[in-house]
Order: C-alpha cells, then sequence, then structure tokens
C-alpha cells in the first residue's frame, strides 16, 4: 500500500532524537540501509516497507524522524514501532488518524503547540496490535 506513517521524537516543544543505533537494534536483522536517510525492512518476499530518516535539525548524529513509505502488515513492523514508542516524547501519526498514538502519557507536553492543535493530543496506546488496529482502521 502506497502510505506514510510518521514517527517523530521532542522534547519541550523542540525536535529531539534518537541515535541511529536504537533504530538498527530496533529492527534488527530486518534492516537494510540502502542509503544514508533511507532504509529498508525486509520481512518477507512481499512483505517489506521503506523508512526514510530525517536528522534533528543541528545534530545530524541524532534520528528525529522516521517516515514508513508503504508499512506492511507483518506484526514485526508494529512492534519495532511499538518498542520506538517506548522512548520519552515520541508519537505516531499518519494521515487520517484521530489523533497521535504514544506510550508516554506525558507526550502532549513534548509536542510543539502548533502541531499538538493541529494534530491533537496523543492517545496512548498498549499494544503493537493495537497501533496496527489503528492504521488498518481508516
Amino acid at each position: 500500500m502506497s502510505f506514510d506513517l510518521y514517527l517523530q521524537v521532542f522534547e519541550n516543544g523542540h525536535a529531539s532524537g534518537v541515535a541511529p543505533e536504537i533504530i538498527r537494534a530496533t529492527f534488527g536483522q530486518y534492516l537494510v540501509e540502502v542509503e544514508e536517510d533511507f532504509w529498508q525492512v525486509q520481512y518477507e518476499v512481499d512483505e517489506s516497507s521503506d523508512l526514510f530518516l530525517q536528522t534533528v535539525p543541528g545534530d545530524a548524529s541524532l534520528i528525529h524522524s522516521i517516515s514508513i513509505h508503504r508499512p506492511c502488515r507483518d506484526i514485526r513492523l508494529w512492534e519495532a514501532v511499538w518498542r520506538l514508542l517506548k522512548m520519552s516524547g515520541t508519537i505516531f501519526y499518519f494521515p487520517g488518524c484521530s489523533a497521535p498514538l504514544a506510550r508516554d502519557p506525558m507526550a502532549s507536553a513534548a509536542m510543539p503547540v502548533d502541531m499538538r492543535q493541529s494534530l491533537g493530543d496523543p492517545v496512548v496506546v498498549h499494544s503493537a496490535l493495537e497501533i496496527f488496529e489503528s492504521f488498518e482502521s481508516i
């Protein structure tokens, strides 16, 4: 499916980030680094997704945003997103969602005010399956 999902990290209303090593460890053996800012996860022949990475403005050593293009249905992708959402200030959203998703109950306070006004306060999710089902429901 040609569709984009977004995972972003914030702190005190500003872009924050995560070390690329954490992302590598989260996706594990399924990750293929095609270019510095373009990675892929390949679970099965017909179950893969593209990852586009954006660094924190002013700090190229940290990843601020992951855009997941063509999200596959493989639960391992959603489990990886679930693990990344464990980080403080991390949110997940996509076109058509009713609100961003987060595991951190304080994620709303970490977001920029204008983004919170536009997308709404994050809804706390409790499992990878819940994330997948929210995406599947649109």
